[in-house]
Formats: C-alpha cells, sequence, structure tokens
C-alpha cells in the first residue's frame, strides 16, 4: 500500500513539473509572381476603391487582397524594395500577380522591362470596403532629392488685400454761360481704329515625343513644378484638360526624349515619356 501510494505521487509530480515550448512566431507570408505597371494613360481615371488614380503615388491593384493593404514588393532581378498601398483591382491580363504604379514600378527598376518576377510580402491587412479612399493631393517634392509621399500638405492661408480707400467725388464747378459768335462748322474724320494685339501663341501641337514630369488635379501644384524645373534650365509648359500636365518638348526623336528624362532623374525628378 505504501509503494502504491510513493508511485502515485511520484506520477503526479512529474505531470505537474512537465512545460509546453512556447510556439514560435509566424513569419509573414510571402507570395511570388509577376508584377507589371500603369502610369499616364490611367492618370485621373477613378479606382476600385473610389479614390483617382496618381500615377505618381506609391499604389498598386491587386486581385484579391482588401483595400488599404500595405505590400513590401522586392524584384528578384534587381533586389530593391517599395512599400505600395492597394486601392485598385487587377490585373487581369495572363499570369500577372500585381499591377504597380508608375513611381512603385520606377523605384524597384520595373518600368524599362515592363513586367518582371517579385516578391510580395503582406506588412499589414487593409479595412477592405469599410476604409474610406484616400484625399486625393498631389503634392511637389520640398528638394530635387524628396521623396513621393501620399500625405495631404498643410492648407496655405492668404490673408485678403486691404480693402481701397474711400473716393469722394469732386464738387462740380457751377457752369458758366458761353457766348458764341461766328462758329465755322469743320468737318472731323474720327481716327482709324488700332489694330488688335496679337493672339498668344498657342502650345506647340507638333507631333513628337514629350517628357511628362506631372500630372496635377491643382494648378497651383503644377505652377510650382514648372518654376521649379525653369530654375533647373528646363523649358516647360503646362497642357490643360482634366489634369494639369507639366511637360518638357515635344521632342522630334524618342532618343532626345531620353536624355531630357534621364538628366531629371539625374536631378531626382520623376518621369515618363508620351507621345503627342
Amino acid at each position: 500500500m505504501t509503494l502504491t501510494l510513493a508511485l502515485i505521487l511520484f506520477v503526479a509530480y512529474a505531470c505537474a513539473t512537465t512545460t509546453t515550448p512556447p510556439a514560435t512566431p509566424q513569419q509573414a507570408e510571402t507570395m511570388h509572381g509577376i508584377a507589371s505597371w500603369y502610369g499616364q494613360e490611367f492618370a485621373g481615371r477613378t479606382t476600385a476603391n473610389g479614390e483617382i488614380f496618381d500615377p505618381l503615388l506609391l499604389t498598386a491593384a491587386h486581385r484579391t487582397l482588401p483595400f488599404g493593404t500595405i505590400l513590401d514588393v522586392k524584384s528578384s532581378l534587381s533586389g530593391k524594395v517599395v512599400r505600395v498601398r492597394v486601392n485598385d483591382r487587377g490585373p487581369f491580363v495572363g499570369n500577372r500577380m500585381i499591377d504597380l504604379s508608375y513611381a512603385a514600378a520606377q523605384q524597384i527598376g520595373l518600368v524599362e522591362p515592363g513586367s518582371g518576377e517579385v516578391d510580395l510580402v503582406i506588412v499589414q491587412i487593409g479595412k477592405g470596403d469599410r476604409e474610406p479612399p484616400a484625399p486625393y493631393v498631389v503634392t511637389v517634392p520640398p528638394s530635387p532629392k524628396g521623396t513621393l509621399t501620399d500625405r495631404e500638405p498643410p492648407p496655405i492661408e492668404i490673408a485678403p488685400p486691404p480693402p481701397p480707400p474711400p473716393v469722394q467725388a469732386p464738387t462740380p464747378e457751377p457752369v458758366k454761360p458761353v457766348v458764341v459768335e461766328n462758329i465755322q462748322v469743320e468737318t472731323i474724320q474720327a481716327p482709324k481704329p488700332a489694330p488688335p494685339p496679337p493672339a498668344p501663341a498657342p502650345v506647340s501641337t507638333q507631333r513628337g515625343y514629350s517628357v511628362q514630369v506631372g500630372a496635377f488635379a491643382i494648378e497651383a501644384n503644377a505652377k510650382e513644378l514648372l518654376q521649379r524645373l525653369t530654375k533647373l534650365g528646363e523649358q516647360a509648359h503646362i497642357d490643360t484638360g482634366k489634369l494639369y500636365l507639366v511637360r518638357i518638348g515635344p521632342f522630334p526623336s524618342r532618343e532626345q526624349a531620353i536624355k531630357t528624362r534621364e538628366r531629371l532623374e539625374a536631378s531626382g525628378l520623376s518621369a515618363i515619356i508620351v507621345g503627342n
């Protein structure tokens, strides 16, 4: 009886001191596939979550991930990584897994080849259809080495001009009677009207290739970028339509447009080549 009781106590003590090893944390899920990009031809259009597509913001299109999901996209060829936010659906062509904006594709060296293999790591799952779209405000980087951002700039407060001083009407002088004698009437011809001023020269519609540096919904941002290009010695102009397009050119050949784009990228500015 004593031996049996001792054996029961020993087994109970052994079970009580046994510890379960801690669970190892799960690593972030990595997906591998083909990525492509889309840019100026879709600028100003509405994305699947209600935002306005801007090719110069770091966004992406995915078929199933919830809107607002944050992804790290790594190029298998260049090894570079860019962080994007899902705000659109696609791609719907072939076996592609994700569509990047022009700015995101440029950061990992995917613009020239058009597509390539990438690894996707989910940083944060979005709220899906319940997430409100981000406000569409395009900002110009403050320096040539500035980075692209989705943040909205603080509003600029402009004080109204002071009211003009009141103008007092002059006191009319009394009319004196005038005696007219021996008036000779002489016919005077009216002077010919001056010719109208010449019309301003329209923006050149010459066929060729232009270098587009930005597409804005706010005219003030487009003018700010235009002033910045002027300081760099570039002859840029603004084409208006649904958006304010800041462009340089047109150039008669694509090679000249490529040289201009390379010069801008050396100064820290993103640019794309479009045909007129």
